[in-house]
């Protein structure tokens, strides 16, 4: 899916040219042509399942199952469909924040994203060194 998308890290997603609302509307109202799988423009600008999303899924389903080069059973592409929108619900997180802050707000955020990680890694070790006698 990432590859799909053109990304290789999550936070890479800021900067895909996902789809807009005006497209996504058109396509429900049947006035713009639908979504493609390459490159996959998932629309992300809202939580909420859309007919866009879900024809982007089923594509998915369709070009997992060419390239595995086997069939799937019912329950097999339901899986692929539950974690395809689990991903996009991900994809959607980062992306709403991305585009919520300034790039500098960004890197403050995860400069005390890194210190608190670091923070909390340095007690597991410094407990982890202490072993009460019995």
């Amino acid at each position: 899916m990432n590859r799909l998308i053109g990304i290789a890290k999550d936070k890479e997603i800021s900067g895909v040219d996902c789809a807009m609302e005006e497209e996504v509307e058109g396509f429900e109202e049947g006035t713009t042509k639908g979504p493609e799988l390459e490159p996959m423009r998932p629309f992300l600008n809202s939580p909420q399942h859309t007919s866009w999303n879900d024809v982007l899924c089923e594509m998915f389903v369709e070009h997992f199952e060419e390239e595995q080069d086997s069939e799937l059973t019912q329950e097999d592409k339901e899986t692929i469909e539950d974690m395809f929108h689990n991903r996009l619900k991900q994809l959607a997180r980062k992306w709403m924040e991305s585009h919520r802050f300034s790039p500098e707000e960004l890197r403050e955020r995860e400069i005390k994203s890194n210190q608190r990680a670091r923070r909390n890694t340095r007690r597991v070790d410094v407990s982890l060194l202490w072993i009460p006698d019995i």
